[in-house]
This record gives structure tokens, sequence and C-alpha cells, in this order.
């Protein structure tokens, strides 16, 4: 039965992997610890909905990730994603869902025009500039580089980054499926580097 052990052994290999990288960028890139009473915002990166406009799975889970970062000190939340397939933004339609796990309609606002991460952050900033505090929610990895393109755009803001709520061995197969995702974006970000616009604030 050593094929079997084999397999278990690979099994758990692979799932592990994703899971600690995950784990590791969750606690990479932030400021200073928030301060008790300090407002505070969330940043929801956008994921391109299925072809019906429906919510794709990763979006689903991100809404899940933003839910549970959620406290009494949480003043705004930005939904970021323009749209390439529907009539309906990402931004949209993960702030359609945003109530079912309780978050308030009040607090949503949109930013309907980013076609990638780098505008997300960039079209974002002036929207949650105003507090103390800024989570950006996605899978840890993805919201990583999300606060590295802040603090190249906007270092000012870079300094109130914390953390949102990563779950150590949830969703094995998009946090592999993620990492894979991420390591090439990382490559083209490395050939290919973006800079802030010279007039960008």
């Amino acid at each position: 039965m050593n094929w079997l052990r084999w397999g278990v052994g690979l099994a758990g290999v692979l799932w592990a992997i994703p899971q600690a990288a995950h784990a590791w960028a969750t606690r990479q890139d932030y400021g200073a610890s928030p301060k008790p009473g300090a407002s505070e915002a969330l940043l929801v990166l956008g994921c391109p909905t299925r072809d019906d406009g429906s919510l794709h799975p990763v979006q689903r889970w991100r809404l899940a990730i933003a839910a549970r970062t959620m406290n009494p000190r949480v003043e705004r939340v930005v939904f970021t994603g323009t749209t390439a397939k529907t009539q309906v933004s990402e931004a949209a339609a993960m702030a359609a869902h945003a109530r079912a796990v309780g978050i308030a309609d009040e607090l949503i606002v949109l930013e309907e025009k980013a076609l990638s991460t780098w505008q997300n952050v960039e079209y974002s900033a002036p929207l949650v500039e105003e507090f103390d505090v800024l989570r950006i929610v996605s899978d840890p990895l993805h919201a990583w580089r999300a606060r590295q393109y802040l603090a190249r755009q906007r270092p000012d803001l870079a300094l109130k980054l914390a953390p949102a709520v990563d779950r150590f061995g949830e969703q094995p197969f998009f946090k592999a499926a993620t990492l894979i995702y991420e390591l090439v974006a990382r490559y083209r970000e490395w050939r290919t580097p973006r800079l802030p616009r010279p007039n960008a604030d």
C-alpha cells in the first residue's frame, strides 16, 4: 500500500502549501496597529461574475471574508470592479448580496470603473482616505498584492492598513487556484512594473 501512503502524503502537501502561502500573505505589509475608537473602512476587491451575472464562488468567498471582518468601527464598505461581460458591474453584483451576509446598505459605496487590481486600488483610494484604518478584502494573496500596490500609489494610506480575517484551512481549491494565479500576476508585474500616474494623489 505504499502508493496509498504516497498519494495521501502528496494530497496533504498540495493542501498545505496553498494554505501556508495564504496564511503567510495575511501577515504581510501593514501599518500601525489600530487604536481604540479608530474609524475603519473595508475595500472589497472585485472579481468577474458568471456569464449570467450571478456571483462567482470567489466573489462569495470575498463576501464571507468581508462579513467576518466587519466590526462596529467600520463606517464604509467599498465594493470595486467594473464588468466586461454583463450589464451589472462586479461591484454592484457583490453589493447586492452584501445585506445577506450582514453588511448594511448605508455603509456601501460602489466604485465601478476599475478593470484591474491596480485600478481597484487607484480609483478606490479617494473613497477610503478619510478613515483611520483600511482593511483590503480578498483572498489573502490577492489582498497582499493590492496592499503593495497601495503602498506604491498612496504611501500615506498604506500606513493605515490592517488585516482582514482569513481562516486557515478554508477554500482549499480556490486557495490553490489563486496561488497559481498570483504567481503568474507577480511574474507579469516583475516583467512590466506599473507606476503611479505622475499627477495622481
